[in-house]
């Protein structure tokens, strides 16, 4: 469904761009190529980091999105942001929990208020990721950002905004 964020945050300045992860039977990439993998290339390829990059996941791409942020946030300091909307990874080791520790980027888990599935893992992620933050859509369960996309656009752009003064604070002070 469309409920304008694409739209909204561009016309707010920032570049917004979709990413539809390849279907390995019918692309020429390596079908051994992880997602997370692709997801760095994707951004080197399009030298997303200059400005400071802020990642919105939604549903099946979150497993891949997160392991992105795991896997190079600590070597990537230009991530900024991420955002993890409707489902975070469940399935999660001690490893991952370390270097959930070392993400230094502000990270915001939304779930439905009724998805307790959704809230119960994310509440432990954030309890393992410094600068992260949950917020639940009280009376919904998944898809809260269909019931109600004026309250979901202006979080998103609330968390972008104080993602972008924490980078330029950032910036002033090196």
């Amino acid at each position: 469904n469309d409920i304008g964020t694409l739209e909204d945050l561009a016309a707010m300045g920032y570049r917004v761009l979709a990413l539809e992860f390849p279907v390995h039977v019918l692309s020429s990439l390596d079908p051994d190529l992880r997602n997370a993998e692709f997801i760095k290339l994707f951004v080197q390829h399009l030298d997303l980091y200059r400005p400071g990059l802020v990642i919105l996941s939604a549903d099946q791409s979150n497993t891949a999105t997160l392991e992105y942020i795991l896997r190079y946030s600590k070597s990537s300091p230009l991530i900024k942001g991420y955002i993890n909307i409707d489902s975070a990874k469940t399935q999660y080791t001690d490893m991952e929990r370390v270097l959930g520790q070392s993400v230094q980027a502000n990270v915001l888990f939304l779930c439905g208020g009724k998805d307790t599935d959704c809230l119960s893992t994310s509440n432990d992620w954030d309890r393992y990721m410094p600068s992260s933050r949950v917020h639940s859509f009280s009376n919904s369960y998944r898809e809260f950002y269909n019931e109600d996309p004026v309250v979901f656009n202006t979080i998103l752009k609330r968390f972008i905004e104080f993602v972008n003064r924490a980078k330029d604070s950032d910036t002033a002070t090196s």
